[in-house]
């Protein structure tokens, strides 16, 4: 019988997923998440691949559950990055610097273009994305009604455009300056 990690069933099951998602996050370092078998994952975690399936019946619900842990705390310090803004237009740069020190901390696996989802799950997948989209979304929403932002801006598109920009490696790729500058000046802020 595998020995139990912490005080309950409860603390080892928990332990167990955190040693999971660890081991991937360590992967998907240097692998795209297709390549990324399960029995991989277990090796790394140093668990039964049977652990696995006790978690996550298959892939695409690990991809989730990994999702839903990472996106977490990932809202959490964006809320807190943008928390002390004066202005609207603070609250969009602190976004974007925060956006750009999270990418360094935060993996959520981006899927390459020969991977299919089921619906189910490429709708799962999204419900996060909106998650993250929502702290720019309040940011942006509180510009335009403030007047700091342009009036006719269209809140949604904007903040697909910035966080496409911004989540993942491109962004890198630019100055912080750089960037602050494209934002402010693609949501109409005011000098």
């Amino acid at each position: 019988m595998p020995k139990i990690i912490g005080g309950s069933l409860e603390e080892h099951r928990q332990r167990t997923r955190e040693k999971i998602f660890a081991a991937l996050a360590d992967l998907l370092e240097t692998q795209e998440f297709e390549s990324v078998t399960f029995s991989r994952i277990a090796t790394a975690a140093g668990v039964g691949r049977t652990a696995m399936y006790n978690h996550f019946p298959d892939r695409e619900s690990l991809l989730v559950e990994y999702a839903i842990h990472e996106t977490t705390d990932y809202i959490a310090q964006l809320r807190a990055g943008v928390s002390d803004s004066a202005t609207p237009r603070d609250a969009a740069i602190a976004y974007v610097h925060t956006q750009l020190d999270l990418n360094v901390s935060f993996h959520v696996p981006q899927t390459s273009g020969g991977a299919t989802l089921t619906p189910e799950t490429a709708a799962r997948m999204r419900e996060h994305v909106v998650l993250i989209e929502d702290v720019l979304r309040r940011v942006v929403a509180d510009g335009v009604a403030s007047g700091d932002f342009a009036a006719d801006l269209d809140v949604d598109a904007s903040v697909r455009i910035i966080n496409g920009l911004l989540v993942g490696s491109s962004a890198k790729r630019y100055s912080r300056p750089a960037l602050e500058a494209f934002v402010l000046r693609g949501l109409g802020a005011r000098e």
